[in-house]
């Protein structure tokens, strides 16, 4: 059975210089528990890795609010699960999909100004059912 869903999370940097921003597009885990969103729905870690592989190698396109014609694209992408920030040594209380985004102008400027203050990603994820 497949499902739509739209997930948001917090921007933490946006970079003037070269008009990127930066944070979670999906957070899996925060001190170590598994993260629910405000629709109740939680992205283990395991199909976030799955998920984050497909996007990056098939599309990296970044619409605006999920609407109309890709506005900008997906440049950075960094899966940050427990099990690989500790065999980089990291500390971390959050994992997830770092993303590094270079929205278009418009959106852009939404950033810079607050009206956005996080990504908003859509897909779909498949549920598994006995066979």
């Amino acid at each position: 059975m497949s499902e739509v869903f739209e997930r948001s999370s917090e921007v933490f940097k946006v970079d003037e210089s070269l008009g990127l921003v930066f944070g979670f597009a999906i957070v899996s885990k925060i001190d170590g528990e598994p993260y629910f969103d405000v629709q109740g729905d939680h992205i283990p870690e395991d199909a976030m890795l799955k998920a984050a592989t497909d996007f990056m190698s098939k599309s990296r396109q970044a619409k605006e609010m999920h609407q109309g014609q890709p506005t900008g694209d997906v440049l950075f992408a960094f899966p940050m699960t427990t099990e690989i920030a500790k065999s980089l040594g990291i500390e971390t209380a959050t994992t997830g999909l770092l993303i590094g985004m270079r929205p278009g102008a418009e959106a852009l400027e939404k950033f810079r100004d607050g009206t956005y203050t996080g990504f908003s990603i859509g897909g779909q994820y498949v549920t598994n059912e006995a066979p």
